[in-house]
């Protein structure tokens, strides 16, 4: 097993609540293709995972049902570290590409396109040939997102937390976090690959300028205002 999927396991599981927290978007994904079983058939349910990581979502996902699972991801680290624990199933494959790159798209391919606190790690350019790609070619029935919060006072709550906790978000220092609860994100270093200053309404208004929003809310509880949710869901139906 690889240091990088050793550290990033290691933090996705640290303690109860992040176990709690981070779980949400699978519970997200296994519902979504469970409501889609019927409507394809006998077939499988298609599921592309942008971003796959260390096969987390895949050994999740295929614990619950038969589908037919495609996972991407440009780092080989993690494609390798997948591919080692997810070798035995069917249907089952990874793709080590660049998911701004049309090329690795195709019409009607997928049933379910996910993309799993992810879009938080990819420059805002690669996000919108992302979404374009997915949207226009792809066509899924079903484009499913979940982003973390790292604006507004849920940010305070999720970064100062944290440090009491001794788990590292890397989403910015005491003055980032305080300028961000704010909203005042032009006094917060600029977002490329990190949580910090990344913004989830603007990624919100990207998908739905692309294939309007079925569905956006707060988790891993609905009830919970937008400002002080720990993750963001987003659902569009660009398949219909």
């Amino acid at each position: 097993m690889s240091m990088t999927q050793t550290l990033y396991e290691r933090q996705q599981n640290r303690n109860w609540l992040t176990r709690f927290l981070h779980s949400g978007r699978y519970v997200e994904l296994l519902k979504a293709v469970g409501h889609l079983e019927t409507a394809v058939g006998r077939r499988p349910v298609r599921v592309l995972d942008i971003g796959c990581g260390p096969g987390t979502t895949a050994n999740r996902l295929l614990d619950h049902y038969n589908a037919d699972y495609t996972g991407i991801d440009y780092d080989p680290t993690f494609i390798e570290a997948a591919q080692a624990k997810t070798g035995s199933r069917r249907n089952c494959r990874f793709v080590t590409a660049d998911a701004a790159d049309p090329t690795h798209y195709r019409p009607g391919s997928a049933d379910i396109v996910c993309a799993l606190e992810t879009f938080e790690h990819i420059p805002a350019n690669s996000v919108v040939r992302i979404i374009e790609n997915v949207c226009r070619i792809v066509k899924p029935r079903v484009f499913l997102v979940t982003v973390p919060v790292e604006v507004g006072p849920a940010v305070w709550i999720k970064n100062w937390g944290s440090m009491l906790m001794g788990y590292d978000r890397q989403s910015g220092n005491f003055r980032e976090t305080f300028w961000a609860g704010l909203y005042q994100l032009r006094r917060v270093a600029p977002h490329i690959v990190s949580h910090q200053g990344f913004d989830w309404r603007w990624l919100a208004y990207t998908m739905h300028s692309n294939a309007p929003l079925q569905e956006l809310r707060s988790m891993p509880f609905r009830f919970i205002p937008k400002s002080l949710a720990p993750t963001m869901l987003m659902i569009s139906k660009p398949g219909g």
